[in-house]
């Protein structure tokens, strides 16, 4: 069979709700990594906020071996830990995404590629925590936007409930989707991201990089923020636990969702 880059997202897709890989997943990644085809971790996550499943998978500080984080907005050599492909949002973008969610009144936080989240005369939400948490960045709240100047701005990460996201995503004006790439990365979050930032730019870039076909690239997600791979890759594959709308742009659906191994049996079947 001819090599395959297989391209995986992370929360409710690649790890189960315990933030764990699970057993018949990291068998078959680990079997095909050796049988000679490329995996790639593709996250809204930070380098830091992968680490732990990079190593898990063999990946970490390897050769040759690549991640992409921020949602396509960096994409990192293992082997050096230096970034090969970085998109940043500008201090003027930045200032302008973070007074927009204060208008709308949702939690809003600036994230950074030194591994900090900025909330600018605010205090961080429960869902900012969370994505601190699984992102493993220093949580930051200053009163001016004075740090701007000595950081790359990888994202303006919005942040509260579902249904509040739900609502005030439809309540951005439309500009704004000239101007940055904005899009869903979980139910809890809604980023604002470089116009030339995100999953399916990064992937198409990396392969072109390893040259690696398009048609030879495998995808799994189950959020808005995996669309853009699904366009771009020859096989897009959609958890089952991923909602109807994402489903409807997949090529196939996992034989299980995310808690039960959904990408170890899916691969399993794939490559007897």
């Amino acid at each position: 069979m001819k090599k395959k880059l297989i391209v995986t997202d992370i929360d409710g897709t690649l790890v189960n709700d315990q933030k764990e890989i699970m057993p018949e997943t990291k068998h078959e990644l680990k079997k095909l990594i050796a049988q000679g085809h490329r995996v790639v971790l593709c996250s809204g996550r930070s380098i830091n906020g992968l680490k732990d499943y990079l190593m898990t998978l063999g990946l970490w500080a390897m050769p040759d071996e690549y991640a992409i984080t921020f949602n396509g907005g960096n994409v990192f050599d293992l082997a050096t830990m230096k970034s090969i492909d970085a998109h940043y949002l500008s201090a003027d973008q930045a200032i302008e995404a973070d007074q927009l969610a204060k208008q709308l009144r949702v939690g809003d936080t600036l994230v950074v590629a030194s591994q900090k989240s900025y909330a600018v005369n605010s205090q961080m939400n429960a869902q900012a925590l969370e994505d601190i948490r699984d992102s493993q960045l220093v949580p930051v709240e200053t009163d001016n936007y004075d740090f701007l100047e000595g950081e790359d701005i990888q994202k303006c990460l919005w942040t509260d409930e579902p249904d509040r996201i739900t609502m005030v995503a439809k309540q951005i004006p439309a500009k704004y989707f000239d101007e940055f790439q904005i899009v869903r990365s979980g139910p809890i979050f809604l980023e604002f991201l470089p116009q030339d930032s995100s999953k399916g730019n990064a992937v198409q870039r990396l392969a072109q990089r390893l040259n690696v076909d398009l048609k030879d690239v495998i995808v799994f997600g189950d959020e808005e923020n995996d669309l853009s791979m699904f366009k771009v890759a020859g096989t897009a594959v959609a958890m089952r636990n991923a909602r109807d709308e994402i489903k409807e742009y997949a090529d196939q659906i996992t034989v299980t969702d995310h808690n039960h191994d959904g990408i170890g049996k899916t691969l399993k079947l794939m490559f007897e």
